[in-house]
């Protein structure tokens, strides 16, 4: 599976840190003639572990001065419950009779080696997309148990300085692309996932990627991890186009349209810091539109 899907903030299934450390955080001031405020940006990083998701007081600091806090999602029950119904299927079928049997093998020996307490039957209802993102956050929910994901995180910190906080797109906005997958598709991914799983090398370059600061580098970063399958590329590029670029955009129109309608207020846009790389990035969009963006260390 392409390797921007781990780095991405994928609200899928919603499970405070006190530490605070000094890496240079994915942090952004916005501003521009017609705007009355500043705004901000932050590229998160949707993780449990401490050593991340520990905000330094930069960060901290620019969402408490805000008076909206804009995820991707919104993270509310609703959010949660339409996520579980939209990743259901209508007419569920048996894993047995929807998957290869390695893949089936695969799944149980996944299952029983992370202690993870699903079984086929529990697993049934669901998309095979749908399993796959289940079992995405499952290892980080048994190593950190109580400790928040960075976007949780934030959400509890506007919440305590009384910052509303609103979202940038609804869950089935951000799911619909593994509805666009093939159902072989839908399965190679779910077998990447297990993959992902063991495949530290990658999580560790993305961890250094992200704690030097600096949004470049990302899309090379996930071509030097890219597979050489040729179903895996062209899973690939339908997960690239979907996921990033075409949210890119719509991420982008929705920003500069809060921004010109509310000329006033003071914006904190939490989103995946994938999302701000590159020239079909975020940052060089808005840029693009005229906004004069700066780093905050």
């Amino acid at each position: 599976m392409m390797k921007l899907f781990s780095a991405m903030s994928l609200l899928i299934f919603f499970s405070s840190c006190s530490q605070h450390t000094n890496y240079s955080p994915m942090l952004w001031k916005i501003t521009a003639p017609q705007l009355k405020q500043p705004s901000y940006i932050f590229g998160t990083f949707h993780t449990k572990d401490p050593l991340i998701n520990a905000l330094p007081a930069s960060v901290l600091s620019a969402l408490k001065k805000s008076q909206r806090l804009y995820t991707e999602i919104p993270m509310t029950k609703k959010s949660s419950d339409d996520i579980l119904f939209f990743s259901k299927m209508a007419h569920p079928t048996v894993l047995k009779q929807r998957l290869h049997p390695k893949t089936i093998k695969m799944l149980l020996k996944h299952l029983k080696e992370y202690k993870i307490p699903y079984t086929l039957r529990t697993l049934q209802p669901f998309k095979t997309w749908g399993i796959a993102l289940m079992l995405s956050n499952q290892q980080e929910k048994t190593n950190y148990p109580d400790t928040l994901f960075m976007d949780e995180y934030l959400v509890a910190t506007a919440k305590k300085n009384h910052i509303k906080q609103v979202a940038l797109e609804t869950p089935i906005e951000q799911l619909k692309y593994f509805d666009t997958l093939s159902l072989s598709q839908q399965e190679q991914f779910l077998v990447d996932t297990f993959a992902q799983q063991k495949d530290t090398g990658y999580a560790d370059a993305l961890k250094a990627w992200y704690f030097r600061g600096s949004e470049k580098g990302f899309l090379s970063l996930q071509a030097r991890f890219a597979s050489k399958d040729p179903k895996q590329q062209k899973l690939d590029k339908v997960l690239l186009e979907g996921l990033l670029i075409e949210r890119n955009l719509r991420f982008t129109r929705r920003i500069h349209i809060l921004l010109q309608n509310n000329a006033s207020l003071r914006y904190f846009f939490a989103i995946g810091a994938g999302h701000l790389s590159g020239k079909k990035g975020i940052l060089h969009q808005l840029e693009q539109l005229g906004y004069t963006i700066n780093k905050i260390n």
